[in-house]
């Protein structure tokens, strides 16, 4: 097996996290920071800050975004399952699930998938933030994690085993402040492409 090869099927994680501070009408969007870690180089990007957006009120109401299969389903469930037990192992309350926050994670996770990519920045040019507005998701803070994997047969395990051992990714599991999540799994080919976000309304 050449370099290239074992390259492909090494996990890769991502994480993010955005603070909307008055999100009904207008937000002051903070800097954050992003971790990414790819084999066992680690890389740590301050972003800049973000310039105020103003939310739209009233918006028509967007269409359900469905699992893409049963198996997929099951995943996202198991990942949830997992990250509440380390939560209340840690003395924290479980997250409760957000079937909208979750369409934004799966179909951010299908684009990646599809268009062959792994970033917080959307094939599009989007943010975190524009795809949690886009759903119409009121929210004062909000955060992402990423995971993609080639050839491994348990995702779900190295998804969370390789967040905890993150510390970017670890902090957005064991935030207090976080109440709720949403997570979307898709699957091309070999690979599984996951999203996992939190919030707190």
């Amino acid at each position: 097996m050449n370099r290239k090869h074992k390259h492909q099927q090494q996990p890769q994680l991502r994480q993010i996290i955005w603070r909307n501070w008055a999100a009904i009408a207008r937000s002051a969007a903070l800097g954050a920071i992003a971790v990414c870690l790819t084999g066992c180089e680690q890389v740590i990007e301050y972003l800049p800050p973000l310039p105020d957006i103003e939310i739209l009120l009233n918006q028509p109401p967007q269409p359900p975004f469905p699992t893409q299969t049963a198996q997929t389903a099951q995943i996202e469930v198991a990942i949830r399952q997992q990250i509440n037990q380390v939560r209340q192992k840690n003395g924290l309350q479980p997250l409760q699930n957000n079937e909208k926050l979750a369409q934004v994670a799966r179909k951010y996770s299908q684009q990646m998938a599809e268009k062959n990519f792994f970033s917080h920045t959307g094939i599009d040019g989007s943010t975190l933030q524009d795809r949690v507005n886009a759903g119409n998701i009121p929210y004062w803070m909000v955060g992402e994690n990423l995971f993609r994997s080639k050839n491994i047969p348990q995702p779900v395990s190295a998804a969370v085993e390789g967040w905890l051992k993150s510390p970017g990714h670890r902090a957005n599991i064991l935030r207090s402040v976080f109440t709720e999540t949403g997570v979307g799994v898709w699957r091309q080919g070999n690979s599984y492409y996951i999203t996992q976000l939190f919030l707190r309304g």
